[in-house]
């Protein structure tokens, strides 16, 4: 597959489906430089920043932005499958299951930059986190489309259904 290096390409190839390699060798063509990202990245001292990129009801593509140590929520992916890659920085993930409606610490993994993986409900609740001391970005592809989740409320100990929302929509029609 042609390297990715333009979000216009990016959408381009979403476009055109997975093709035989399926996303994760989508993923793998992705290059996108600082100059491809500056119109769509945005970071925030509150929370990291979820900017969607790509939208179709069976895909979306969207983008992470963490300052350095942030922390994502406890979530699962309500049936869909999810597909990142590392631009920058490293990002780590947690893996739990809910004992009692609290979440034990299964596993979790370490993926720097150019690292890629894949997140389905089989794996169960998740956690992303950003390890390194300065921004980070990822790269999701999800399908089918994330419509509304199950969260982990740390302050009321309780799992809830979210929709699943996103700070900024880029997407543009291709």
């Amino acid at each position: 597959m042609e390297t990715i290096k333009s979000v216009e390409r990016l959408r381009y190839n979403l476009n055109l489906g997975p093709g035989y390699g399926g996303y994760s060798e989508l993923l793998k063509a992705v290059d996108l430089d600082k100059n491809a990202l500056e119109n769509f990245v945005q970071f925030s001292q509150e929370s990291y920043r979820r900017l969607r990129i790509y939208d179709t009801d069976v895909i979306e593509a969207v983008l992470t932005c963490w300052e350095p140590h942030q922390k994502g929520m406890i979530h699962d992916f309500h049936n869909s499958f999810g597909w990142f890659k590392v631009l920058k920085g490293s990002i780590g993930i947690e893996h739990f299951r809910l004992e009692k409606d609290k979440p034990i610490l299964r596993f979790n993994y370490e993926y720097p930059c150019d690292g890629q993986g894949f997140l389905n409900d089989d794996l169960g609740f998740h956690r992303f986190q950003n390890l390194s001391s300065g921004r980070t970005i990822v790269l999701h592809l999800y399908a089918d489309k994330i419509k509304h989740w199950e969260v982990y409320n740390e302050n009321l100990n309780c799992v809830e259904d979210r929709k699943a929302e996103v700070h900024v929509n880029f997407d543009r029609p291709a």
